[in-house]
This record gives C-alpha cells, sequence and structure tokens, in this order.
C-alpha cells in the first residue's frame, strides 16, 4: 500500500473544508435572499409611503377638480426616477406623484400594503397606504428588476467577502500547519545525517505536544536497539573468551597426542582430548541456543503442551549420561499442561538437568517434579510447577540470584562450567511468563530450581 503525503493531504482537506463552507455560505445567502427577497423593499417601500401619507395636512381640500399645485410638472430631460410614489384622491384622481411615474394606479385596486404589479408592460413592487377616511392613497413603488438587481448586488458582495474571508483562512491555515510541521522535518533530516548506530533518543523540545507519544516510542525502541546492539557485543566478547580456553586445550591435547611415543601415554591425550572436545561441543550448543533466543530468530509459537510428557522425553536422553556418569535421576511427574515453545522449554528442561548432573558427585542423586501447584496469596489459579534439585554441594543463599546471569559461575565449585546453561533458563522462563524460585536441594543440601508458569486447564494433583 502507497504511504501517503501529510501535506497533500492537508491541502486536500483545506480545499474541501473551504468549498464545504462556501456552499453552506451560498446556500444560507441565497436562501435568505429568496426569504427577504422583497420584504426589506417592502420596508422601505411602507415607511415612505406612512412618512407621505402623515405629511399631509389633515384640513387639505381635495375638492373643486383638484390642485394643480399638487401634481408636480414634469420636466424635461429627466429621466424616470428609479423610486417612484403617487398621491391618489377618491381612487380617481391623482394630486401629486414623482415625474415620470405611470399615469394609471400603481396598485390598481388600491389594496392596503405590498403586492407585486403590472403596469405599463412592466412588472412594479408597490407599497399602498391610505388614510383613516381611506379617501387619500399613497403609492410608492420600484420596479422589480431593480429590485431583484439590488438583491443579487448584495449576493454577490456576500459572496465575494465570504470566499475572500475562506482563503485568508485556508492560508493562515496552511502556514500554521507548515510552521508546525517544520520541527518534525528537521528532526527526520538530522536522523538521516546520524551516524551508523547512534541510538541517542530524539530531542522534544520543538516538537507540538500532540507528536510527543509517537517520539516517545522511537525513543523507546531507540533505546531497546541500543540494549539489544550492546548485549551482542558483550556477547560476541564472553563468547570469544569462553572458547579461547577449550580450544587452547584442544590444540595443547592434541599435541601431546601426536608427540608421544608410549601408547599409554597417547591414549591419556586422546580422552583428555575426548573430555574437552565433548566440553567444547557442549559450550557451542549453549551460545547458540543463547544467540537463538537473544536475537529472537523465529516467532513465538506457543501451544499448548503437557509438561509431564516433555519432561519425560528429555529425562530418556539423560539417563544414559546418569548411568555412566553413576548419578541417579527419579522423576515425579504429574499431567499438566501450559501454553509454550516446546523447543524452547525442552532447552530448559536440558539445562537444569545438565547443570545437575555436573554439579551432583559420584552417586548423587537428581529429582525433577512437576505438576500443578497450589494457589499462594493472590496468584491465578491454575499454576504450573517445574522442579530440578539435586543433592551436591549447593549455591549459598546470598550468590542464588547472580547464578542466572550470563557467564557467572559460584567461586569454589569443583566443577568447572560455562555460566550459560541457567542464563537460557532464565531467559526461556521470562519469555514464557514464568517466574524462577531457588531453594536447598535435596536432604538439606544441594540446589533446587523450581520454574512456576501459568498453566491451561483444571489442576490436579497440586503440590
Amino acid at each position: 500500500m502507497k504511504s501517503r503525503s501529510f501535506n497533500a493531504q492537508l491541502i486536500l482537506v483545506i480545499v474541501a473544508v473551504i468549498a464545504l463552507c462556501w456552499t453552506v455560505v451560498l446556500g444560507v445567502v441565497l436562501t435568505q435572499l429568496s426569504l427577504n427577497r422583497t420584504s426589506t423593499w417592502d420596508e422601505k417601500l411602507g415607511a415612505i409611503a406612512t412618512q407621505l401619507l402623515v405629511t399631509i395636512p389633515a384640513d387639505s381640500d381635495f375638492n373643486g377638480g383638484g390642485r394643480p399645485g399638487l401634481k408636480l410638472r414634469e420636466i424635461a430631460g429627466i429621466e424616470r426616477e428609479q423610486l417612484v410614489f403617487q398621491i391618489w384622491i377618491d381612487r380617481k384622481r391623482m394630486v401629486a406623484g414623482t415625474p415620470g411615474s405611470p399615469e394609471s394606479p400603481l396598485q390598481p385596486d388600491f389594496s392596503q400594503g405590498a403586492a407585486s404589479t403590472h403596469v405599463e408592460n412592466e412588472k412594479w413592487r408597490v407599497y399602498s397606504a391610505s388614510d383613516s377616511t381611506g379617501r387619500v392613497t399613497v403609492q410608492v413603488g420600484n420596479l422589480q428588476s431593480i429590485v431583484d438587481a439590488d438583491m443579487r448586488d448584495e449576493a454577490a458582495h456576500a459572496l465575494a467577502l465570504a470566499t475572500v474571508l475562506l482563503v485568508i483562512a485556508g492560508l493562515v491555515m496552511w502556514f500554521v500547519s507548515q510552521a508546525a510541521l517544520k520541527p518534525v522535518r528537521a528532526l527526520g533530516a538530522a536522523m538521516r545525517h546520524r551516524r551508523r548506530f547512534d541510538f541517542t533518543p530524539l530531542p522534544l523540545d520543538r516538537l507540538p505536544r500532540e507528536l510527543h507519544p509517537l517520539v516517545d516510542s522511537f525513543n523507546h525502541v531507540l533505546k531497546q536497539l541500543d540494549e539489544a546492539i550492546e548485549g551482542e557485543r558483550r556477547f560476541i566478547g564472553d563468547a570469544a573468551h569462553e572458547l579461547r580456553t577449550p580450544l587452547s586445550a584442544l590444540q595443547a591435547q592434541a599435541e601431546i597426542a601426536l608427540r608421544a611415543t608410549d601408547p599409554q601415554d597417547k591414549d591419556a591425550a586422546l580422552r583428555k582430548l575426548l573430555v574437552v572436545a565433548r566440553r567444547s561441543t557442549r559450550l557451542s550448543e549453549q551460545l547458540l541456543d543463547l544467540a537463538s533466543i537473544n536475537a529472537g530468530a523465529k516467532a513465538p509459537r506457543h501451544v499448548p503442551a503437557d509438561l509431564g510428557k516433555l519432561v519425560q522425553h528429555v529425562a530418556q536422553e539423560f539417563e544414559v549420561y546418569a548411568s555412566l556418569n553413576q548419578r541417579a535421576l527419579f522423576l515425579d511427574v504429574h499431567a499438566c499442561t501450559i501454553s509454550c515453545d516446546i523447543d524452547e522449554i525442552g532447552i530448559l528442561l536440558r539445562n537444569l538437568m545438565h547443570n545437575a548432573m555436573r554439579y551432583t558427585s559420584e552417586g548423587g542423586n537428581v529429582l525433577v517434579r512437576c505438576g500443578y501447584q497450589a494457589p499462594v496469596g493472590g496468584e491465578p489459579a491454575p499454576m504450573v510447577y517445574l522442579e530440578v534439585a539435586d543433592d551436591g554441594p549447593g549455591v549459598p543463599a546470598e550468590a542464588r540470584e547472580a547464578i542466572f546471569e550470563r557467564f557467572h559461575r559460584v567461586a569454589g565449585t569443583p566443577v568447572r562450567g560455562s555460566g550459560i546453561g541457567l542464563s537460557l533458563v532464565a531467559g526461556i522462563a521470562e519469555s514464557h511468563g514464568a517466574t524462577i524460585h531457588t531453594g536447598t536441594g535435596l536432604e538439606e543440601r544441594g540446589l533446587m530450581v523450581r520454574v512456576v508458569f501459568p498453566g491451561i486447564g483444571e489442576p490436579r494433583h497440586p503440590a
């Protein structure tokens, strides 16, 4: 889908708003003029007619054939006035009138009020007013064409004024929006010219407040990228450091085996070479698992799975290992369902079991348990637990939290580990919304690691 230009959308909106407002103004003006097309002129004509009527003396004598002085004489060269009036006596005799006005009554039926009439083939708008006796009638009129032209002029002026105001408003909106977007454009230009891997937060001081949440989100993503890249740098450095020792040992044992002339010395060197190779293989597998999980190499695919069956499946892989290394592996598992990535839970189980096996001496015991956990406090039910306990040397209480950090090793332990296995466990548990608890292992010694998952389904055999 093609991206849309904000400026183009803004121009379109402004034009649409101006066109809509102009249409509304046009409709209002035309409606108003249509309703008041004659009322304004009627008021004017009525006012003039009334004023003319009240200015005639009450004792005027219009008998005797009329008073010639009341009829204005026509002056040659004077064009007809737009506004004309007539004064009629007894509806028969016009005693006064505007020069150029029709000789016949503007309102032939002499009805009171405003009306439209046709006189001498012309349409007039007329207002007629009579005195209380009905003898004197004043009629004031104007050509309808002049009234219509005046209304059209008023409409044109109103629409022109509305158009100018709307255009000015649109220009103001445009300039204001462009001024508001100027910091955004400047910010975009600054981002394009940033150096590689520069993840410093974007400034907010000049941006509109409405854009602060969006820029805050960008800054949050930049912070995450910075932390991820820094983590990868540390990982590469630590991995290189961890691989350097076994690789050096492999090279040394290989050289010893090549130089040995005694078959027993050669076999001893090869056995040490095999031990180092196995350790290197285990370390490489853990590093690959750690890199895969930290990088998010695949989208999470959590599906319902029976944790008890997963434990039994992984435990079968360790039966031979436990037998060869003279360890006893015990299972106490119950059917319990969790939503998980099966491959990652497999990695978690293998690292917990491998860690317990390695740090347990010959003849030691390892117990793996899983099932539904009884709700504690405000915990939602059901919760599923996975517990791996051993009777080895254990870990001091003050150091148990640190063992889940990458490449951390407990000082004084007889077995040298990579310091990766439990960090993998912590990362997988976090991605599954699980919590990790530690404690004393079997027979009040050793280490116990319990991972508590959000369960699905009805709990059975709660522990």
